[in-house]
């Protein structure tokens, strides 16, 4: 999946994207049209390096927004300055995106699309239109773009995921990787890595997902990150100080990292690599690998499902026991052998693939971890074994954060405390299970008619109450015994014994 990172018509970003080997970027025309007078040509060749591919934005959802007033002929005046733009600059853009103002209708969008380029234009398509137009399209034109918000509101994914067998789809203004990931996008255009410095975001790559913090979050989600992005190679210092240049930096990093993730998902392999950076921002990135089309990806034969051997999912094996039950027909013992599932070591990763390459001693190309967890938590006494280790390294990490506090000036830090709330939960779970004791409590309920047994008439509602007492201080029960059929007697002993 390709991604443009747009906002490049605004010169300091474009120069970050440039100094930042960016291959990938976007402009708008709208946004461009805000800044620049065109007073001359303007040259996309003359502001782009040769190695970027640019994709160029029509900019028509300012126009397409509720509120906006402009006139039919103030649209007709810059569409057709848009299209001698276009005219000018289509040897250098890789793509460019119709000019899609809705206040005039889609007759009149759809007549212009008889003078696009056959290859590099993408037509839009907008929800009001209807499925039925987007398929419609899909037979008439090779490149077709969907904005977030129409997938938003409508499960069209599985329409999506059909189309892009037959046409390469483009996703406008994305700022979901879950969204990404769930059709099979050609490229997506976003400005989202922008809000770094617009809105205050915190973008950080965790190593297998990207993170976004708000900015009421920034002060605990860089604090929490820091180490991480110390050893990326930025300058920590200045993204606590609200440095927009290293903040979009961190931020266009993290959304590099993300997109090349998503690709490898797609089994496309890396589009835009994001340089893995050390120590003096060093390049340590691989060799940018060009997306392929699903449809030639697939072409040939393949393996039914019944030619192919099953095997367990790498990090499961299955254990066999038996188990002894009572036959329901003949109420004997029977036994059966039965098979339970276990949580293993997967043993698929590989040092090549892991986000702590740069850093593990046991680091070596071509294989795989050298490290393993043999956790087994069958018992009582393995269970609280582990809840030990939990409480252990918890503590250390609380003590360690309660040193960086202080160190930083003693300023309370929220994530220190919401560690020490997670280690007091482990610590009471440990109590717990430490005091837990046994109970055991009998109820006894009987009909009108039933018979009533013993247990019953001394314990039971209906019980006679507790046994008279004999002067003696003996029991003695004479009518509860006879009603249980037992006769009292007495033991006479017998005189011709003593003979």
């Amino acid at each position: 999946m390709i991604c443009y990172f747009a906002g490049t018509e605004v010169p300091s970003h474009r120069a970050l994207c440039a100094a930042e080997n960016v291959q990938h970027v976007g402009m708008s025309y709208m946004g461009l049209r805000r800044r620049v007078k065109f007073s001359k040509p303007w040259l996309i060749s003359e502001h782009y390096a040769p190695e970027q591919s640019v994709f160029l934005d029509s900019g028509c959802h300012t126009l397409n927004r509720q509120g906006v007033e402009v006139t039919p002929e103030e649209i007709q005046d810059i569409a057709t300055h848009y299209d001698s733009f276009v005219e000018q600059n289509v040897d250098r853009v890789q793509a460019y995106v119709e000019f899609d103002a809705l206040p005039m209708g889609r007759d009149w969008i759809e007549a212009r699309r008889r003078h696009l380029h056959p290859e590099k234009a993408i037509v839009v398509w907008h929800e009001e239109w209807g499925l039925d137009v987007l398929k419609t399209m899909a037979d008439t034109y090779p490149y077709i773009a969907v904005g977030q918000g129409t997938c938003g509101d409508r499960d069209i994914i599985p329409v999506l995921r059909s189309l892009s067998r037959q046409v390469k789809l483009h996703g406008m203004g994305f700022s979901s990787p879950p969204l990404m990931l769930a059709a099979d996008w050609y490229s997506v255009s976003s400005t989202t890595w922008l809000s770094a410095a617009q809105h205050g975001e915190t973008f950080v790559w965790a190593g297998t997902e990207m993170k976004r913090y708000p900015a009421r979050y920034k002060s605990q989600a860089r604090k929490r990150h820091r180490t991480l992005i110390a050893s990326a190679g930025f300058d920590t210092d200045r993204i606590d100080a609200d440095d927009a240049t290293e903040n979009l930096r961190l931020s266009l990093w993290s959304w590099r990292k993300q997109i090349d993730h998503i690709s490898q998902r797609h089994g496309k392999g890396v589009t835009d690599t994001a340089p893995a950076l050390a120590a003096g921002n060093e390049e340590i990135g691989a060799t940018p690998v060009a997306a392929t089309s699903p449809k030639k990806e697939h072409e040939g034969a393949t393996l039914a499902p019944a030619e192919r051997g099953k095997k367990l999912l790498p990090g499961i094996e299955t254990e066999a026991f038996t188990h002894r039950y009572t036959d329901p027909d003949t109420g004997e013992r029977q036994t059966r052998t039965e098979h339970r599932i276990n949580a293993v070591d997967p043993g698929v990763r590989v040092c090549d693939g892991c986000f702590l390459a740069n850093k593990c001693p046991e680091y070596q190309p071509g294989e795989s971890c050298a490290y393993e967890m043999p956790v087994r938590v069958r018992t009582k006494e393995q269970y609280v074994a582990l809840l030990d280790s939990m409480i252990s390294m918890q503590a250390m990490r609380v003590f360690s954060m309660r040193m960086s506090e202080e160190v930083e000036g003693g300023y309370a830090d929220p994530n220190l405390s919401s560690e020490m709330d997670r280690l007091a939960k482990f610590v009471k779970l440990k109590s717990d299970i430490e005091e837990a004791g046994f109970s055991f409590s009998m109820k006894m309920q009987s009909k009108d008619n039933a018979e009533v047994g013993l247990i019953s008439r001394l314990f039971g509602p209906k019980s006679d109450g507790p046994p008279a007492l004999s002067p003696a201080g003996t029991v003695s029960a004479p009518d509860a015994l006879a009603q249980m059929g037992i006769m009292d007697a007495e033991v006479v002993e017998d005189p011709a014994s003593k003979e």
